[in-house]
């Protein structure tokens, strides 16, 4: 079986997308999407915990969160499953093209020291709209690739 790089955003399925043969980004639901109804938060919760405890493949997990805010309790709690497990971890600041550039580094600590104030981790700014800050993140997940 291939390596899983795992990505936790707004999706409401698992979606599995092989790269080149290579690995595959599996894209798991968003736990706290505010278009589901809190019944359908609970179900993507337990589903997102069922995957991450029975898989055996996954070689890191990519954690996104909005660098426009801080972190809400529901990321808070995913947060500290991922760490608790003992998952190896990337936190990506998405949507950095929606902040001055001249502030992105401020809003990185204010997440980090947020979710991770040992520092123990890597947040890297991101933005999949604009394409920008993509190479650090490629660097780091590529660490983990076979």
């Amino acid at each position: 079986m291939l390596e899983q790089v795992v990505l936790l955003g707004k999706t409401r399925q698992i979606n599995f997308y092989n790269i080149d043969n290579l690995f595959y980004f599996v894209d798991l639901p968003g736990y706290g999407y505010s278009k589901m109804s809190k019944e359908e938060q609970i179900k993507s919760g337990t589903f997102i915990e069922d995957y991450l405890h029975y898989r055996q493949e996954i070689a890191l997990i990519l954690f996104l969160i909005d660098i426009r805010h801080q972190p809400t309790e529901n990321d808070k709690l995913m947060y500290n499953y991922i760490i608790n497990a003992g998952f190896p971890c990337l936190v990506i600041a998405n949507k950095a093209d929606k902040i001055a550039s001249t502030k992105i580094d401020n809003a990185i600590s204010a997440l980090q020291s947020s979710l991770n104030p040992l520092k123990d981790l890597t947040f890297l700014p991101f933005s999949s709209e604009k394409k920008i800050y993509t190479e650090n993140t490629w660097q780091f997940i590529e660490k983990y690739l076979p």
